[in-house]
């Protein structure tokens, strides 16, 4: 490359703002740029760029969402002070000392998880607690009733391990928590080393895909999941901004309560109703949608035209077809890249040395493999007619902070009537859940941006109604805050400049993708986003029929009931 040549490319970068430091914004805060002139560009820089859009913003969304982890176990270490412009804020472990007392009095800080590398990618292992009363405990360091630290044997009593007054969470009991669930998962008093790992994390090297995405655009440090509790809640708020009074996935009627739940409006059917375009895609090798089932009341009729399978992902993103949002699941069943921790159940054993529980493999990198592939698929997006790069935000985000060590208190929260009301387990839905994992890819964010406004799972739907003028679902997102406030940027961020972000090496799963089993491969224990989307097929077509809890199980439910319900290519 010449003198002259390199000179005008930095001048070019200089003028669309690519490159500079990033930036705390909050809601639509827009930086200031300079459009460019396309012939020039395309003699200097041999590539066309695609359209800018009038405003800057987005046409498409996509949003992908993982599992179970929290913010500072995935990014709690993504800046140090001296990575930051001043002025800018990041709300990690960098500052102060992040520490929990175990029950026997060891002080365990929070810390970066250490050993081989298949050990660290599968950690936190067992799985924490993750519904109301464990959270409680995690929040607020009680076990009220006292016999709530055996619920193997006495089960959940009222206050469910709340604290008379629950405006003040102390983040204080993550580890005496963890010993109480790791007495269920593996039937024994861990070790020091082994209740540690609820306070463990990962390095940004140890997870670069991720950490080079949130970098290099806007990560939220204030973004909290919708209820204090388990997965289907949250996924429910996600998209229906309620969870119908229920703080857990399968406790009381079952999780067929999910399917008789009342028939309200979601997302989908606001888009729907306005004539927008959506689709959910899911995993082949899954057979069936969670998101379809949980909104079963309201959008089952659209299993066939609105669900489709990972590779019409691609295909979309490829033709521009993308429709106006989109959300992707990963996989929750066979080789699951959901980011799930282990889940454990008994085993017989052979070896008196030999732990009596079977784990399910979880291997963090397996998400990052996903997450690669999305965000290559919406970078190569290159129509000028429909979705592209240019005009398509791609939002990240994890269901639930999965029991696993965050510092930050979560804020009160607006019930979805607007006004508390005790449903399960007493719970007024009248504060939020755990912080997140959060970040949006879009080409009008300026790389090192870091949002600091409080956000919570209402988000998209709030973002989505807003854009197209639709009627908000609840008093939850009524008043939520958009991820408008992650554009910064007037010139866009053309493609070509974005990262690169290559797949990692992922070992391979015994819990193998869809096929009959072998008959050791039969006996390998599903996650617990297994077994839950199972239940809610078994609720709706086999009711009373025992959840299956092992690879072989999955299979034989999958194919006698899930075949053929949902749409899965064009």
């Amino acid at each position: 490359m010449s003198g002259d040549t390199e000179h005008s490319r930095r001048a070019f970068l200089r003028r669309a703002g690519i490159g500079a430091a990033g930036a705390a914004v909050g809601a639509g805060a827009v930086g200031a740029g300079v459009a460019y002139d396309q012939r020039t560009q395309d003699e200097r820089y041999g590539f066309t760029p695609l359209p800018e859009r009038r405003e800057p913003g987005f046409d498409h969304v996509v949003v992908l969402m993982f599992e179970n982890r929290s913010f500072d176990h995935v990014f709690g270490r993504l800046y140090a002070d001296a990575d930051l412009r001043d002025g800018v804020s990041f709300e990690g472990l960098q500052h102060g000392t992040h520490s929990n007392t175990a029950p026997d009095g060891t002080v365990v800080p929070a810390h970066v998880y250490e050993g081989s590398t298949d050990t660290v990618m599968s950690q936190p292992d067992p799985d924490p607690g993750e519904f109301l009363p464990h959270v409680n405990t995690q929040w607020y360091g009680v076990v009220d009733p006292p016999e709530n630290a055996r619920p193997d044997q006495h089960g959940y009593a009222a206050p469910y391990n709340a604290p008379a007054s629950t405006d003040a969470p102390t983040m204080s009991g993550f580890v005496h928590d963890y010993v109480v669930n790791y007495r269920l998962e593996r039937g024994r008093e861990p070790s020091v080393d082994e209740y540690s790992r609820v306070m463990g994390g990962f390095s940004p090297e140890m997870l670069p895909v991720f950490s080079t995405l949130a970098r290099s655009f806007a990560v939220y440090d204030h973004w909290h999941c919708a209820v204090p509790s388990q997965t289907f809640c949250n996924r429910s708020f996600f998209h229906a901004s309620t969870s119908h009074g229920y703080v857990t996935n399968g406790m009381g009627d079952g999780p067929g309560k999910w399917l008789a739940a009342s028939s309200v409006p979601t997302l989908f059917n606001r888009l729907e109703d306005a004539g927008r375009s959506w689709r959910v895609y899911y995993d082949a090798d899954q057979v069936v949608s969670l998101t379809g089932f949980l909104h079963a009341p309201s959008i089952e009729r659209y299993w066939k035209s609105n669900f489709r399978s990972m590779e019409q992902f691609h295909a979309d993103a490829a033709a521009g077809t993308l429709p106006d949002y989109a959300f992707v699941e990963p996989r929750m069943v066979f080789d699951h890249n959901d980011m799930h921790p282990p889940q454990n159940r008994p085993k017989v054993v052979d070896d008196p040395g030999e732990e009596p529980f079977d784990s399910a493999m979880s291997d963090v990198r397996a998400a990052e493999a996903l997450l690669a592939e999305v965000y290559g698929a919406v970078r190569d997006g290159r129509s000028t007619t429909g979705s592209n790069a240019v005009n398509t935000a791609l939002v990240v985000t994890f269901d639930e902070h999965g029991g696993i060590y965050d510092h930050v208190p979560p804020p009160g929260a607006v019930p979805p009537s607007g006004s508390p009301e005790p449903g399960e387990m007493g719970f007024t839905f009248d504060r939020l859940g755990g912080r997140v994992p959060a970040f949006v890819v879009s080409a009008y964010t300026e790389a090192g941006t870091v949002v600091n406004e409080p956000m919570h799972h209402a988000a998209v739907v709030h973002t989505l109604t807003q854009q197209h003028g639709l009627e908000p679902l609840t008093h939850r997102d009524a008043g939520a805050t958009g991820i408008q406030n992650a554009l910064n940027r007037r010139v866009p961020r053309q493609p070509q400049l974005w990262p690169d972000v290559a797949k990692p090496f992922v070992p391979k799963n015994p819990e193998h993708r869809r096929a009959a089993p072998s008959e050791r491969g039969r006996r390998r224990p599903l996650s617990a986003p297994g077994r839950g989307l199972l239940g809610l097929l078994l609720a709706k077509y086999e009711p009373g029929a025992p959840v299956p809890e092992t690879f072989g199980d999955a299979y034989d439910v999958l194919t006698k009931h899930g075949m053929g319900l949902f749409g899965d290519r064009d």
